[in-house]
Formats: structure tokens, sequence, C-alpha cells
């Protein structure tokens, strides 16, 4: 075994993916006898705790015993009446020179794509492309007042650590929030993240530990595949449809048990809307039937104006099927940089494991604004309640001005709230050309492939409307309906690009 040191992949999972490989292949016989602890770390350059993590999740799959005094031994095939039916061992994942080359291509393609990305900042160009909340919300002076009133209990508060779970007196804010929807949370069902990208990368992690089946609807906010990708776990992906995903492809996976599916129920990103009540419904239970985790994406909810919003899931499939991501970014400030999970109690304690690990805690002083923010119920559901109706305006004005201004062919979601919708272009069209173009008209927004792993969805496209005025917003969609206009009127064999979104 030559683990790679330089690899994402923590070093005890390449072990013990090279000691699973040998015992499945035969390569390690029944019985036999596997060098001491101390022999393999010298022998990997890695440390024992290293080796032991690796032979201990082998242990618990079976594939090898442990005898104190005696060693470690690959583990005899346990008979049964049908002695002729093959164990089944869970596959390894996909690795080699068919991983290395694909992970290679789509890394490029995707550098390439994101590169483009830098001419929506030239002098001029109205941005359809930051997926912030607009300044213009906030109170002035917030931060400070939010500030002081956080350093008003000591500031040796904050000297410390901290929980590695996130501050108990936030935790307890941020599990009144599910209260008040009917949803029982304590505190210790709660973690505080930095932001819902750390809390995506947690989950990501825990599930490369466990070998987890990784399911993710598309198109989709890429953060989350880049997390997964990261541990180099395989990404199988599902088409989203405007109200939710294709539940009778959800249920034609081969085998779904115990998988993991990311998916965004409230105003979803890219795409602005909600999951449906039947198709919500039918997920549940998918997971229910399955024993498979939803990773439910809600950091959104806030922003929902309407009474009907869906419900999270953590009231079904429940917690223990369930883990909810949330945060104070798109609601509150970015840069607040805060976060959380919201989970069963004991995947909390597995991820709380892995987070400490990671960077201990996050930073006290952003918890005590947090904290002070949520406290503050006046002004935390005035300042909810106002930037619902602030983002409503901003997407009348959105969706009048692509009415008026785009040519027939073009079609968009009409999401019920939040800051962005997904708009499709004939199917000859490419998103990525309309792009260059439509920058030299004056206007960006993010093409279709940067939305999804496989770099598809050509002819589709993000606008995000929502640091923007509504005077901005009417003049950036007028040059890029003329963008488009020119696009649509001109020969598609002469204009269309090859090759992206056909990976």
């Amino acid at each position: 075994m030559k683990p790679d040191k330089s690899s994402t992949i923590p070093l005890y999972i390449q072990i013990r993916e090279e000691l699973r490989e040998s015992i499945t292949a035969d390569i390690l016989k029944p019985g036999e006898r596997l060098p001491p602890v101390t022999a393999l770390a010298t022998e990997n350059d890695v440390t024992a705790a290293t080796i032991r993590r690796a032979l201990q999740d082998l242990i618990e799959e079976g594939l090898v015993t442990s005898h104190v005094g005696r060693g470690t031994f690959v583990a005899r095939p346990k008979k049964t009446f049908m002695d002729e039916t093959p164990i089944q061992i869970a596959p390894r994942r996909r690795s080699g020179e068919s991983l290395l080359t694909t992970d290679r291509v789509r890394a490029s393609l995707t550098r390439s794509l994101t590169d483009l990305m830098g001419l929506a900042q030239k002098p001029g160009v109205i941005a359809f492309t930051r997926g912030i909340g607009d300044p213009e919300t906030l109170e002035q002076g917030i931060l400070t007042r939010l500030a002081q009133k956080a350093l008003s209990g000591g500031e040796e508060l904050f000297w410390d650590y901290g929980d590695p779970r996130g501050l108990l007196p936030l935790r307890k804010a941020i599990a009144q929030l599910y209260r008040e929807q009917g949803i029982p949370i304590s505190p210790e069902q709660v973690l505080v993240t930095s932001g819902s990208q750390q809390a995506v990368a947690l989950v990501a992690q825990q599930a490369a530990e466990e070998n987890t089946t990784f399911i993710c609807e598309t198109p989709c906010y890429t953060g989350v595949t880049n997390a997964f990708s990261a541990f180099a776990i395989p990404i199988e992906t599902l088409e989203r449809e405007a109200d939710g995903p294709d539940i009778n492809k959800l249920h034609a996976r081969v085998d779904p048990s115990g998988a993991l599916f990311y998916l965004c129920p409230v105003l979803h990103n890219p795409m602005g809307t909600d999951i449906s009540e039947a198709k919500q419904k039918a997920t549940a239970l998918w997971a229910r039937t399955n024993g498979a985790t939803l990773l439910s994406d809600e950091i959104f909810r806030d922003l929902h104006p309407g009474t009907q919003r869906p419900l999270s899931f953590l009231k079904d499939p429940g917690p223990e099927r369930a883990i909810i991501l949330g945060s104070l970014s798109k609601s509150f400030i970015s840069g607040l940089r805060v976060g959380w999970i919201v989970t069963s109690e004991e995947r909390i304690k597995t991820l709380t494991r892995i987070k400490k690990a990671m960077d201990l805690g996050c930073p006290p002083l952003m918890q005590g604004i947090a904290l002070a923010f949520l406290e503050d119920e006046e002004g935390y559901r005035s300042h909810r309640a106002r930037i619902r109706v602030h983002y409503q305006k901003l997407r009348d004005t959105t969706l009048e001005a692509l009415a008026h201004f785009m040519p027939a062919g073009v079609t968009w979601t009409k999401p019920q709230g939040g800051f962005q919708l997904w708009v499709t272009l004939p199917v000859h069209c490419s998103s990525v050309e309309l792009f260059m173009r439509s920058v030299e008209k004056g206007a960006a927004f993010l093409p279709g492939p940067l939305q999804d792993i496989n770099n598809h969805f050509l002819n589709s496209f993000r606008l995000c409307y929502g640091s923007l005025g509504t005077d901005e917003i009417t003049e950036g969609i007028r040059r890029l309906s003329q963008a488009v206009k020119e696009y649509i009127n001109e020969a598609p064999e002469s204009t269309r690009m090859s090759g992206v979104g056909d990976f």
C-alpha cells in the first residue's frame, strides 16, 4: 500500500480501501493474519492510529476480525444453508485512471467557465450573478449595535474556543425557530457552523468515512458538489423539475438503501421555485422506505413570503432521516458566516467530532452577534418581514421586464420569493455564448453549465437580482434581451458552441 499524502482522501480511507480490495479480490485469504499495527504504520509512513481507524471500519463490516494477543485476521465467510450464495460486499468507490481523467476534465472545464465570469466585473456591466442579499435591507448601524449587545455580558465570554457545537444560547435560539414551526427541536440537535458551506463539508466528510452513496438534484448550488468531490465521493445526479425532483427517477435507483440525497426544497437555487406538496411527501416516503437520508438545504426559508411555504423535512421523515441546513447568510449578512445543521442528536455528535478536528469551533464573537440578532424578537421579525417585501418587489420587477423584453421561445420560472430564477433559451442555444454576447451589451448572468457537475443545462442560466435596484434590473434585462434576440435570429450552426454541456 502506498497512501498518497497529497490526496484530499483521508489516509485511513485510502488504506482501508486497499485492504478491502485485496480481501474481496482474494489476494488476502480468509484466515490470513495481517501484519501488526506498528508494522503497517511504519511501512505506510502513517501513525498507528490511522491504521487502527482503517481496521476498525473493516472489523465493523465483518471483513476482518481482531483477537487480543493474537492479532488481526481476514474473516472467514459465515456458513449458511446457502453456501453457494456469494457474500455481497459494497463495491469499492470508483478510482484509478478513469476517476482521475474524468475529474480532471470536469475541473478543467469548470475552471474555464469560471474564468469567463470575470467578464461580469467589467465597468458598466449590470451583473445578475451575485447570490447575496441587498445591503440596503439592513438597519443603519445594526452590526455595531448587535456587537455591543454581544459584548455587554463581558469580553471574557469570547476568550476561549467555546463549545465546538456552538454557544448554547445560540443553539437554543435556533431550536426555537423550529419549535415555532411546530417541530420540537432541542439544542442538542443543533450544530453551529461557519456558514452553510462548512455544514455541507462536514456532512461530506462523514459520508466519505461511511462510504455513503450520494445523490444530488441538478441543477443546484455547485458548492455542494464541490464539497463532496473534494472527498472523492462519486456523485449521482437527479434532474430537478420546476416543482421538485423527478420522483420516478428517484425510485428507479438501483440501490438507494442508506443513500444521502441533497435537495433545496424552498426557493430552490438556482430555479427559485418550491417543491410541491405531492413531491415532498413522495420524497419523504422514499427516504423512510429505503433508509435513506435527506440533506435538505433550507437556507432561503426566511425569504419566503407565503404562508404556504413547504414544511421542513424535520417534520417528515424527521431528524433521523433528515439533515437540515440553515444560515443567516441569505436572510441577514453573508459575511457573518453563521450557519447550522439540525438533525438527530446522534448524528450531531458525529459531526461535532469532525468539526472539532477541523476548526475547534466557530468564532464566538460572530455567534454572539447572531444570538443578539435572533434574541431581538422585534428586530429579527421586522427585518424578516421587510426583506420578504423587498425581494417580492425585485421579483415582480424582474418578471415584468422579462415579459416585456424577452422574445418568444424564451421561458423562465416564477418563484414566490427570494432573489433568483431560471431562464431557458430555445434548445439550440448556448448560454455560454450568450453570456459573452450579453457582456458586450452590458449585462451578465450565470450560465447553466456552472450549475451542474456534468456541465449540462447548456441552454439555461441563472438570473440573480437580489443585490440590484429596480432600475438596474429593468435596464439589465433590456440589454440581455437585445443580446438574446440577435443571437436567436442568427443561424444556430454558425453560433452554437459545441463540447460544453455534452459531458
